[in-house]
């Protein structure tokens, strides 16, 4: 699934808890006025001692340094780094600056020496430098809860989505190595290549079971326009189109004079910025009736083009078919997403409204949207929804996945905290539109 940054849904921004430690080169994603940008060449994720290395990207620093994955990177020219310091660890050095790694290898102090190099144009891109797999990569998507790791979804015609996983299925151990977190996951998959044996220890309920599959490699690389162009946010890639959506517009990366929106008038590198007079980023409200009138910038000049509403979706989506349809990818659960009927923050334990009670976990309801299954339920302003169906609701996996993976005319079982008292409220789901 891809979508337009502003209308992120929460259960894609589980593909960060889901799928992925960052791919860390060794610096934060922020802007730098620098020309050269100082790479080490990890993929990593924070641990309290510094940076535990999830993986090496090929022919970089850190490969010619041997360091690997599972190492855990305590220290820059002795200087201690953390997550939130490797701007200023890291960056201070120019690259082809010499430094010395300490690092913690199975309990072990070492010393390496790393050689920066400046970091390349394009990583993502560039076969040069090869990035290792992570758990995302190989098509299985998880959530973080406390120490365990649980399935929540599969990439559709993947070895992964028919070996027999179920959703909140516990990942004990892969290829033997036990993990608790999206980090020990990355590590165990990251040495494999296409076509090697992959295997999961599983608990569902109170019995283990083990899923072998064959590992694939699902990434796909974004198309890059051969121009400057506004920051792309994320991508669409299929056969026949590339889409780029930024902030504010859509990117014609590449199109197929095949395609039928090619015959629509649309081209390569058009920027679409806005739909029936309004703003892309409001587009969704407006993608209605048989016709939609979109604003282009093409070349300097603006264009208005009218085609087909049935292109909406795949515009402001990527989608090949209407929204209500299930293109998730999530094991095949249900053909329509259901909704709840509610705006909500998800709380974190500390949150001032869980003052005065033993709960450290759910969603605060913000709004309850008339006529829809809350409101009909009774749900009120102010509630906070602590768990679905007797799942707790928590950052880790909040409350709109929690609903998702329900079925249409699902009753489900709210536990409620309302004026400092527990309360359960049936809901029955019904299809969001």
């Amino acid at each position: 699934m891809k979508r337009m940054t502003g209308i992120l849904i929460r259960i894609f921004v589980l593909l960060a808890l889901l799928a992925t430690s960052a791919l860390a080169l060794a610096q934060d994603e922020a802007a730098s006025d620098e020309t050269e940008i100082p790479f080490m060449g990890i993929r990593y994720w924070g641990v309290p001692d510094g940076l535990l290395v999830t993986g090496v990207i090929g022919n970089t620093p850190a490969e010619a340094a041997n360091l690997r994955a599972g190492d855990v990177v305590t220290a820059v020219d002795g200087e201690a780094i953390r997550v939130e310091t490797v701007r200023e660890v890291v960056w201070k050095h120019a690259p082809g600056t010499t430094v010395t790694i300490n690092i913690d290898r199975d309990g072990r102090a070492l010393q390496q020496d790393l050689t920066l190099m400046a970091q390349p144009e394009s990583v993502y891109n560039n076969p040069e430098y090869p990035i290792p797999l992570d758990l995302a990569a190989v098509g299985l998507f998880v959530a973080q809860c406390d120490d365990k790791l649980l399935i929540i979804g599969a990439l559709s015609d993947s070895e992964v989505a028919v070996a027999g996983f179920q959703v909140y299925d516990q990942i004990i151990a892969i290829d033997g190595d036990q993990v608790h977190n999206i980090a020990e996951a990355d590590i165990a998959v990251s040495d494999l290549s296409q076509g090697d044996e992959l295997s999961f220890l599983i608990a569902r309920g109170d019995r283990e079971l083990t899923i072998s599959v064959i590992t694939e490699d699902h990434r796909r690389r974004r198309r890059q326009p051969r121009r400057p162009h506004p920051r792309v946010e994320s991508s669409y890639v299929a056969d026949s189109i590339g889409l780029g959506y930024g902030d504010g517009f859509i990117e014609v990366q590449a199109i197929d004079p095949a395609h039928d929106l090619y015959s629509a008038g649309i081209r390569r590198y058009d920027l679409i910025t806005g739909a029936n007079g309004a703003p892309i980023k409001e587009g969704r409200d407006f993608f209605t009736g048989e016709d939609i009138e979109l604003t282009i910038q093409r070349t300097g000049d603006t264009l208005q083009l009218d085609l087909p509403a049935e292109f909406a979706p795949l515009l402001m989506y990527g989608q090949d078919s209407p929204l209500e349809q299930d293109r998730s990818q999530w094991l095949d659960l249900h053909e329509k997403q259901v909704t709840l009927g509610v705006r909500y923050l998800q709380l974190e334990p500390d949150s001032p409204y869980f003052e005065g009670s033993d709960v450290s976990h759910g969603a605060f309801v913000a709004e309850v949207i008339a006529g829809l299954p809350a409101e009909k339920a009774g749900m009120q302003v102010g509630d906070i929804i602590l768990a679905v169906a007797g799942e707790p609701v928590t950052l880790e996996i909040d409350l709109r996945n929690r609903i998702y993976f329900h079925k249409p005319g699902d009753t489900v079982t709210l536990d409620v905290l309302r004026a400092g008292e527990i309360l359960q409220v049936d809901v029955v789901l019904r299809v969001a539109r």
